[in-house]
């Protein structure tokens, strides 16, 4: 395969000549006259000077979204279709992001302006696992150089999901009603849901309601086995209510999720509970000096892992993680005469975990007679300030630079351990001697220029400096005995971990280049092509224990460690379209595919590096129809880190083919993935461990298998919507 590659590429490049990215359609090219205000919804809306050319950025909007809903029940698989963009499997409905070869923790996620991060030592309940796919109006993407006012604390790009934007009936008309009733079903492992949405509105009071309820047995693979720990059970309620005055709006919502189980098929755990509880509030305010953006919210989280059914474990094992966050983002927007823009703002954001797991016997023993207690009320607590200056020198050339600062405290009560007559009780003692506080201090810098010469092409050249410091579970796990590492650690790659105390935070030095070109007479095509180099200092990655007695089996028990490192890749995106006729309707071609590599300053690979990877699809509209039949290409991959012992997959081909029809209120979708039950292993999947109970790594049969992929599968969906 990798004689092929070559070719592969140069047919994938050609292909992209013809056929660009699909993110949002493209704007007229902005001149400073343009910097004036618009008139929307009697509300003064500025045009946003922060477009998909400068910044990589993005935009999944709501009618995409929508016809995904029957395909997936994974929040994060909505960003499938976007290039360097990839997923490591979780759970049914807990996938985890990687941009660029940085995942997790790496990327700024907000969801509904809230900064929400995982409590749970195996990362079960990610950030984008705290909304329902139903409930998203659009997603922004933007990769590698994130303007500072997007937010700090992270090193990869921004994440930033929003519920539909509220509207409002015209004045002196009647109330205003909308609703939508969905549902689906999925043959590969009999998975079913729906979800209702109401909303009611007056000129200027909206009140919303979105519910949903999705469940799925496990699914099977391409041999037809039964692939265990991938079933689930989700449920979200989420309300809001929208007050619109003159040139003001305020929001306040609210929201609760209930996960009564998720399987883990990566993980030694799996989720048997998960309640979680939201509430913010957003302000806007247009102002003749500009505007004016507030967020508040809080959030409460109580989450249980233990053995699930399919893991056939001798008793049950609770472990029990207890979080609240709440913060607030503050910003302003200032025009300056016809050619600049200043923003000016601050963001808190705080975070409290309780990570307790009760004993199992009543009598001193590995599990025993005390709780064990490996985060002890620690907290977490980021507040950062931030200055941008935006502006046109000319119709060609228009620049941003940003200043950003950050400031962030972490801390953590005593440790405890099960009992006192084992290693675990010295080590808690060495632990709790120390000071638990660290206090990291961070500067970000962005600068950017876009050069756009004429009207079909647009250049874009970027720098950022981003910081991230360390997050709780890197710090603050203390103990190197064999259960409590084997119950800790989420990459997918059955390893057991021990925090870090003395991590230095993470400073990632962002270069990027933009090239963007488009048919604006004809739009009949349009193409992105986005090389890219990071050089990250005191990258966390993971050393051996050395104090830990290895396994022979092909796990390791590993410690967190700084090291540096570097990232190189290129994403390219491209639309074609084909012919467009009265009669037959119009075809499209849109492809998007991604590389990127990703070593260690001391040779070894970095973990969970996507290989090469090409989605290309045929597209057809008609009407009320619209079709597509997609391939999507994945190399095999072989650059894998050692100090993990990550497994090589082999390359693959899938086919999937989807339709759907509109009839006034009524739409139906239906869709055939994976159309020749191909067996394959993504290469991001992680090792299949969710038929085991192994308390430790030693009693883990050997690590030769990764996560088999989904099979053939039939999907159905019916929406009505008034």
């Amino acid at each position: 395969m990798k004689n092929n590659k070559a070719l592969l590429l140069t047919i994938s490049a050609g292909l992209c000549v013809f056929t660009t990215a699909n993110a949002e359609e493209q704007n007229e090219h902005l001149t400073p006259n343009d910097h004036s205000f618009i008139y929307l919804d009697e509300l003064i809306i500025k045009e946003d000077l922060i477009d998909g050319g400068i910044l990589s950025k993005e935009t999944i909007k709501k009618e995409e979204i929508v016809r995904k809903q029957s395909r997936i029940s994974d929040t994060a698989k909505l960003l499938e279709d976007t290039s360097g963009i990839s997923l490591q499997a979780g759970g049914g409905v807990s996938s985890i992001p990687v941009m660029r070869g940085l995942n997790d923790n790496r990327i700024k996620i907000d969801v509904n302006g809230m900064t929400v991060n995982s409590i749970c030592p195996n990362h079960m309940n990610p950030p984008l696992a705290n909304i329902d796919r139903s409930n998203i109006g659009s997603i922004t993407v933007i990769k590698g150089i994130t303007p500072v006012s997007m937010g700090g604390d992270s090193i990869a790009g921004t994440i930033s999901v929003e519920s539909p934007e509220p509207e409002f009936s015209e004045p002196g008309e009647a109330l205003l009603i909308t609703g939508r009733v969905s549902s689906f079903y999925r043959s590969n492992g009999d998975s079913y849901g729906g979800t209702i949405a109401a909303g009611l509105a007056n000129e200027n009071l909206r009140f919303d309601y979105t519910g949903s309820h999705t469940q799925s047995n496990n699914y099977e693979d391409g041999t037809g086995s039964n692939i265990k720990s991938t079933n689930y059970k989700n449920q979200n309620h989420a309300a809001s209510l929208a007050m619109k005055f003159d040139s003001h709006l305020l929001e306040i919502k609210g929201g609760q999720q209930h996960i009564p189980f998720e399987g883990f098929p990566t993980a030694r755990m799996d989720m048997t509970n998960n309640d979680s509880i939201f509430g913010n509030v957003h302000y806007q305010g247009f102002f003749d000096w500009g505007n004016l953006d507030g967020k508040l919210y809080i959030g409460r989280t109580n989450h249980t892992m233990n053995f699930g059914s399919d893991r056939d474990a001798p008793e049950p094992m609770p472990m029990k993680t207890r979080g609240k966050h709440h913060g607030f983002n503050l910003q302003a927007e200032i025009p300056f005469q016809q050619d600049d823009t200043f923003r000016f703002g601050s963001e808190f954001h705080s975070s409290k975990i309780k990570d307790y797991w009760p004993p199992t016997s009543l009598l001193p023993s590995m599990m025993g007679p005390e709780t064990f207690i490996n985060l002890n009320n620690a907290i977490r607590d980021r507040f950062g300030a931030f200055a941008e200056w935006e502006r046109f020198w000319t119709d060609e050339w228009r620049t941003m630079l940003g200043l950003r600062y950050d400031h962030t405290t972490t801390d953590t009560g005593d440790a405890e351990p099960y009992n006192n007559i084992t290693d675990d009780f010295e080590q808690a003692a060495a632990f709790n001697s120390l000071n638990h506080e660290r206090n990291f201090s961070t500067f970000d810098v962005t600068a950017l220029v876009q050069y756009t010469p004429n009207h079909w092409g647009s250049y874009s050249l970027g720098y950022a400096r981003k910081n991230r410091a360390p997050s709780l579970h890197e710090l603050y796990p203390w103990s190197t005995s064999p259960m409590p590492m084997t119950m800790i650690g989420w990459f997918g790659d059955g390893n057991g971990y021990v925090g870090n105390i003395d991590l230095r935070p993470e400073t990632a030095h962002n270069i990027a280049l933009t090239a963007e070109f488009i048919d604006h007479e004809q739009e009949t095509w349009r193409l992105k092509i986005s090389p890219y180099f990071s050089y990250v200092e005191d990258y966390i990655d993971a050393d051996l224990c050395e104090e830990c007695r290895q396994p022979t089996n092909g796990f390791f028990y590993l410690r967190m460690a700084n090291h540096d490192a570097w990232l190189w890749g290129v994403d390219v995106t491209g639309t074609l379209k084909l012919s467009e006729d009265p009669s037959y309707g119009e075809f499209s071609t849109q492809t998007v595919m991604s590389y990127v590599r990703g070593r260690r300053t001391d040779g070894d690979n970095l973990y969970h590096m996507m290989p090469f990877n090409l989605k290309w699809s045929l597209n057809h509209k008609l009407g009320g129809w619209q079709s597509s039949f997609e391939m999507q290409f994945v190399d095999e991959k072989d650059d894998v880190q050692e100090i993990r012992n990550e497994l090589r997959t082999s390359s693959y081909i899938l086919l999937n083919a989807k339709t759907s029809y509109q009839w006034k209120f009524i739409t139906v979708d239906v869709g055939l993935d994976n159309i020749l039950d191909k067996q394959y292993f993504h290469p991001l999947s992680g090792v299949y461990i969710g038929d085991q109970n192994a308390m430790t790594l030693n009693s883990s049969r050997p690590k030769t298998t990764n996560l088999p992929g989904q099979g053939r599968s039939v999907y159905v969906g019916l929406t009505l919507s008034y």
